[in-house]
């Protein structure tokens, strides 16, 4: 089963991605578009705060990293997406980039970004996030094995003038305000704003 590297950052571009912008080879289509359906149906089933068909998306053995909070197994990954969608009335994750490299043997990796409108009684909170993900062939369908996310932000709307501008971007619910994944902590956007060190 591929599943991302100790070594991966689920932040950064990796350095062989360029690999994606390769010609495909035609036998990988169906499998690249399999695992890009996998994740549509991934923000579907967590929108319609579905637990059942989230576990049917995840291997026994998958991992699920949250800001950090790392969840082994079907079970503990679905205690805490189950756990997410009870902390929001209404979630609307809309997927939007998705990278994928095809391992060999029914594994394979990618990397995907997304925005979401996430609604409590009291806000809304709206995030852009990264995965990092790790994919493999289960019988017929693609499964995830890992999947690790970062947020750019997540920000209730009524803060979201005052605090796009600052670093503590992570204002969830209920939470203190944490510091945002990216792009500040890449050593690619450090480079070219020195001033900000």
């Amino acid at each position: 089963m591929a599943e991302p590297s100790r070594g991966d950052d689920p932040i950064r571009i990796p350095t062989d991605a360029v690999t994606a912008l390769t010609i495909p080879d035609p036998a990988g289509l169906a499998d690249r578009e399999a695992i890009r359906s996998l994740a549509i149906v991934y923000a579907r089933a967590v929108d319609d705060h579905d637990p059942e068909t989230v576990a049917g998306l995840f291997t026994e053995d998958a991992t699920f990293d949250n800001m950090g909070r790392v969840a082994r197994g079907r079970d503990q990954v679905l205690a805490q997406l189950t756990a997410s969608m009870r902390g929001f009335r209404m979630m609307l994750h809309t997927p939007d980039t998705h990278v994928i490299e095809l391992n060999g043997a029914g594994a394979a990796r990618g990397w995907a970004t997304g925005h979401a409108e996430l609604v409590t009684r009291r806000t809304t909170v709206l995030a852009a996030y990264r995965y990092l993900d790790g994919y493999a062939r289960v019988g017929k369908r693609w499964c995830f094995t890992a999947r690790t996310v970062r947020f750019m932000y997540a920000i209730p709307t009524e803060d979201y003038p005052s605090a796009m501008s600052r670093v503590d971007r992570i204002r969830f619910p209920r939470s203190e305000p944490g510091s945002a994944a990216y792009p500040e902590q890449l050593g690619t956007w450090q480079a070219l704003h020195p001033e900000t060190r």
